[in-house]
């Protein structure tokens, strides 16, 4: 089993119904992206997690931006979110585990937020290099 050694991971959000500033201010974050849905006065917004120590970066965006996040999927001012943890897919390798631990997975999972697991086949890190 390999190490919890993600490339990126993104809080993505959807169905927000609050302005951006109002988004950030609440979730004491700030978001990356934040662009309108095809549905009327609903938003799509972003929030980039530090990727340098995950386990640390997960358990500290819970702890910062839990108790309004939960808050907001509750009284729909979010519609849907969910932790995207992205992988690059070994290039030598036939298959790939990561393990998230458990506390981190409930620091998440208790507030209603989703976790996806993103594999890429292709080296993402080595293509921006090469841009």
């Amino acid at each position: 089993m390999s190490q919890f050694e993600p490339f990126a991971i993104a809080l993505r959000l959807s169905g927000v119904t609050v302005d951006q500033h109002a988004l950030d201010t609440a979730l004491k974050q700030l978001s990356v992206r934040y662009e309108p849905e095809d549905a009327d006065n609903s938003f799509y917004a972003q929030v980039d997690v530090p990727v340098n120590n995950p386990v640390r970066a997960i358990l500290e965006l819970a702890d910062r931006s839990g108790p309004a996040l939960a808050a907001m999927l509750e009284d729909r001012r979010i519609g849907r979110a969910v932790l995207d943890i992205a992988f690059d897919y070994p290039s030598e390798g036939e298959s790939m585990s990561a393990r998230l631990p458990a506390h981190a997975a409930a620091a998440i999972a208790t507030l209603g937020v989703d976790i996806e697991f993103s594999v890429y086949l292709v080296d993402v890190e080595d293509d921006e290099d090469d841009a």
